[in-house]
């Protein structure tokens, strides 16, 4: 009887140890998928493109695990005060999982020089987890 308890304890703790490396990873994914979503969308806005086109291309790389980007989940701002020939872009998303505490946020931030005038281009990109 002994026996048959550790083997169900040391099961039990192996199938939970499986589920925390599976949703660790997923978490890890979904950083580096807004990861992309940042080197490209600061790619293409120090470039100029507008927030349409931006948003377009975003949905043509985006998978299934997260819903259609609209152009209401982009922000871009100007700053005129500041003129340090930059664009920075962030994406964040919440991710929800078994093992980390519900509602994690997930954020990716990239840089880069500004080509098209000498303004500090500030956006923001909010992504919707698919239910």
């Amino acid at each position: 009887m002994e026996q048959m308890l550790l083997w169900i304890i040391i099961f039990i703790s192996f199938v939970g140890m499986f589920l925390m490396v599976i949703d660790y990873y997923m978490v890890l994914k979904t950083k580096d998928r807004c990861d992309t979503f940042a080197n490209y969308g600061v790619r293409m806005k120090s470039l100029g493109k507008d927030d349409s086109s931006i948003v377009d291309g975003l949905n043509t790389i985006k998978n299934s695990y997260f819903e259609n980007i609209l152009i209401d989940d982009l922000n871009c701002v100007e700053d005129n005060s500041n003129l340090e020939y930059q664009v920075v872009f962030n994406v964040q998303t919440t991710f929800q999982n078994m093992f980390l505490s519900n509602g994690e946020l997930i954020v990716a931030k990239t840089a880069a020089f500004n080509e098209i005038n000498n303004l500090n281009i500030s956006c923001n990109l909010l992504l919707r987890v698919a239910q």
